[in-house]
């Protein structure tokens, strides 16, 4: 089948205005929903102490001053007492984050599915990063303790043992950073669940003292959770109201921002680490993926009349122009991650839909047999 000058003329014409339009439309998906200032959703719990995240929700901590936690010998603990949400979730959740402003975080305590996981950077580890983890997310309460050892790193819940590892250790300087709540610093890993109290201490942490922990945790009184030998920093999180929880530290608050803002927002953020793009909504991906094909094949008919090294130009092009357009914007929404790896996607769909147009047209162009 032969197109004459005016049925291609009016094709591409066609498809220039679905471009358009498309791209309109990609825009205003990309942005939704558009509130650069949206509520922050932490909540106060109201049967008790804590406080409950629901994405767009997060509270940050100042970082804790070398007189409060000193690098020193003997290590940090930390104590969370937590009820991780029991649904399935399908990406990767931040309950607690130490970051100093570039990735990965300093430390990282995540949810993935039903496990609780443990992360911090590791050049010399072959995804650099390592991890640990167990899983907590059963819809009841837990008390975790995360000893962190001159020599190892325990993760203890509800008194027991659960993973003990000699190479998962903290660097001292890791204790420096700025203490993030319910969110990644970068905002896009909202945490579902309830923390109803947190402390931070210094020295060692045998398990003698976790399991007599475990015993005040549940003999406790509905006050809440008191202090214990070594604390140096803890919230009761039992104020039920206000913007700001206290600390047993003079002048040191969790504070809770009316307005959700991440701490450290990453233009075309990406990760060094590959084999972590599946722990992203697989859904996700898949949309910047097959979401871009039929752009790719608009683009495809509207450059009809270019060579073609032009004409794949101008379908990559396409792509990646309208994905970076909506990248920028995400910038500056908080709900919304600018991502290198979704950039990365929509290219791929584009070529993909370039590809399927070029198909198209060569299975249109072949002479019907009589």
């Amino acid at each position: 089948m032969q197109l004459t000058p005016a049925s291609g003329s009016r094709r591409r014409q066609v498809a220039w205005w679905g471009l358009l339009l498309l791209g309109g439309l990609y825009l205003a998906i990309g942005w939704w929903p558009w509130q650069p200032w949206p509520d922050n959703r932490v909540q106060w719990r109201q049967d008790g102490p804590g406080l409950k995240f629901q994405p767009p929700s997060l509270a940050v901590l100042p970082p804790l001053s070398l007189e409060i936690l000193p690098a020193e010998p003997g290590g940090v603990w930390i104590e969370l007492e937590l009820m991780a949400s029991p649904q399935a979730v399908p990406a990767l959740q931040q309950v607690l984050t130490l970051h100093h402003g570039g990735a990965p975080a300093k430390i990282a305590v995540c949810q993935w599915k039903s496990d609780l996981l443990l992360w911090i950077p590791a050049p010399d580890a072959p995804r650099g990063i390592r991890e640990i983890g167990t899983t907590v997310a059963d819809g009841r309460p837990h008390l975790v303790t995360l000893v962190f050892g001159e020599h190892e790193t325990r993760i203890y819940v509800d008194g027991v043992l659960r993973r003990r590892s000699v190479e998962f250790r903290v660097h001292p300087e890791a204790w420096r950073g700025q203490w993030v709540l319910g969110d990644a610093p970068a905002g896009k890993r909202g945490w579902r669940g309830e923390l109803r109290s947190l402390g931070v201490g210094r020295g060692p942490r045998p398990s003698e003292q976790v399991i007599e922990r475990q015993g005040e945790w549940e003999r406790r009184e509905a006050g809440g959770m008191g202090t214990t030998p070594g604390m140096v920093a803890f919230f009761a999180l039992n104020e039920g109201r206000g913007r700001m929880a206290s600390g047993r530290v003079p002048g040191v608050w969790l504070e809770l921002p009316k307005v959700y803002t991440v701490p450290h927002k990453l233009p075309l953020a990406w990760s060094g680490d590959l084999t972590q793009i599946w722990r992203r909504d697989v859904r996700d991906t898949l949309v910047n993926v097959l979401g871009f094909i039929p752009l790719g094949v608009l683009a495809w008919l509207a450059c009809a009349q270019v060579g073609p090294t032009l004409r794949w130009l101008g379908v990559l092009g396409s792509g990646l122009l309208l994905s970076s357009i909506i990248e920028t914007g995400q910038i500056w929404l908080p709900e919304r991650v600018s991502s290198a790896i979704d950039l990365f996607c929509n290219g791929l769909g584009s070529m993909l839909g370039g590809l399927l147009g070029a198909v198209a047209g060569r299975w249109g162009a072949r002479p019907s047999w009589r």
